[in-house]
């Protein structure tokens, strides 16, 4: 499930998979997930897609 989530955000943000932004993101989805494993695939891609900004890679 944290892959899948992993792998739509990085979709969405067109992030490298071995970006720096990956990385964070990588932890922030195992984070949320580990803090609230009750949540559906669903809540924790809601969850992520909200901090979006946060792992998309800054430019200029």
């Amino acid at each position: 499930m944290c892959k899948r989530v992993f792998d739509q955000i990085s979709a969405d943000a067109s992030l490298d998979s071995k970006s720096i932004e990956a990385e964070d993101l990588a932890a922030a989805v195992l984070t949320a997930f580990h803090c609230s494993p009750n949540r559906t695939e669903a809540d924790l891609l809601a969850a992520m897609r909200s901090r979006r900004n946060d792992f998309e890679k800054q430019t200029g």
